[in-house]
């Protein structure tokens, strides 16, 4: 499966905006709160690993 870059720095960005609102905003109940940020909190590190493998695999395909 191909992903474009651009899509996974959209994401990233998009997920630490939407996990600093949500951290800074106050909830009726913390369970949800904390769902939600570990939710957030996972897409944002998965973003960030598939920048770096994506990252890696091009000055991989240019030193070929």
């Amino acid at each position: 499966m191909k992903i474009s870059s651009d899509l996974i720095d959209a994401l990233l960005m998009l997920s630490c905006i939407i996990l600093v609102l949500v951290g800074t905003t106050s909830f009726e109940n913390p369970t949800n709160k904390t769902i939600i940020m570990v939710v957030l909190g996972i897409i944002a590190i998965s973003s960030a690993v598939l920048r770096v493998i994506k990252m890696k695999n091009g000055q991989d395909t240019t030193q070929h």
